[in-house]
């Protein structure tokens, strides 16, 4: 690849995660290939001797340069820059248990990703999966991802839109236990979450009038009202507001059988009402091809599909392919934005 070309590839911020993961090792299998660094420039934000000890375990000759800047050039396989922002002792780590340390440099990664982002040093971030018992345990009470980013971005509103191979899928709900959820689902948070999935899909994927689903809460959409009411106290006036206001948004539809895979659906987005009703479908059809994207930032981000994965951490079975699709999703993110 030619120097010209390099230099306007977008950078992508990449943060390791849960040091007792599987982040670090799906980290440098990635950066130990060369195809991510035909579309982006990968910048880490984890810990040294993390890196090294399981680039070391796998056999991968990787170098790591630590930064006080992200550079424009230099990029390339088997070489990672890396904003190295915690001391944690590789010799001594426990896989599949994170302490509190662990939960202050998942945390601190983050927060120093979001910082480059927004003072315009990277074009995207990509995350690996966190423990979210660790942070809590290290005083940040969020219950994932994107209520922490949220926090950090000042941003009042924000969904998860899932990336599928057949669906785009966004959740009025993120992480609640199940019990809590139909407290969550108002008009006022449909309504919202309608606007930012139609505020993407104009602005990343060109649909300037994208045709949006939506889904029940409560078996065959409660039944009016026989098998739970929020449908017709909640879903049904959002859905009639939002059209009333030119949204090509429909439904309520019921969720045991809208997916379904011996038809084409009419629509370009679905919007589900919690977080299994609508990740079930898209990790079943294809979960290395599902890529989280977090919608109402001020910057683009997206995270892998699964978890830390404590049964596989450290044992050089992880596989890498889900983060490379989370990172080319991002610089293809950032290099397509529409202005509008």
């Amino acid at each position: 690849m030619r120097e010209g070309n390099l230099m306007t590839l977008p950078k992508i911020g990449i943060t390791m995660g849960d040091p007792t993961g599987i982040g670090p090792e799906i980290i440098v299998k990635a950066l130990s290939q060369g195809e991510l660094y035909q579309i982006c420039r990968p910048v880490v934000f984890g810990d040294r001797e993390v890196l090294l000890d399981m680039a070391r375990k796998e056999g991968l000759p990787i170098g790591v340069e630590e930064l006080e800047k992200i550079p424009e050039e230099g990029y390339g396989p088997h070489r990672i820059f890396l904003f190295s922002l915690t001391q944690i002792d590789a010799y001594h780590l426990r896989f599949g248990r994170p302490d509190k340390r662990c939960g202050e440099g998942m945390v601190r990664y983050i927060e120093e990703a979001v910082r480059q982002v927004k003072k315009g040093g990277l074009d995207a971030i990509t995350t690996c999966p966190i423990n979210k018992q660790a942070i809590n345990l290290a005083g940040y009470p969020f219950p994932g991802h994107t209520e922490l980013l949220a926090r950090l971005a000042s941003s009042s509103s924000v969904a998860m839109m899932f990336l599928g191979s057949k669906w785009k899928v966004v959740l009025v709900t993120t992480h609640l236990a199940l019990r809590e959820v139909s407290k969550w689902i108002t008009k006022e948070r449909i309504l919202s979450t309608i606007h930012l999935t139609e505020e993407a899909m104009r602005r990343y994927f060109d649909l300037p009038h994208p045709r949006i689903a939506l889904l029940g809460l409560n078996p065959h959409c409660g039944e009016e009202g026989l098998l739970g009411e929020e449908e017709e106290r909640e879903i049904i006036p959002a859905i009639r507001e939002a059209k009333a206001r030119g949204s090509g948004v429909e439904g309520p539809f019921p969720a045991d059988s809208f997916f379904d895979l011996s038809t084409e659906l009419p629509f370009d987005a679905v919007i589900a009402m919690y977080h299994d009703q609508g990740l079930i479908p898209i990790k079943i059809h294809g979960l290395m091809d599902s890529v989280n994207f977090t919608l109402g930032l001020p910057f683009i981000r997206t995270s892998v599909a699964h978890g830390t994965a404590y049964n596989i951490a450290g044992k050089g079975l992880a596989d890498p392919r889900n983060l490379i699709k989370a990172i080319s999703i991002a610089a293809n993110l950032s290099k397509s934005k529409i202005n509008y």
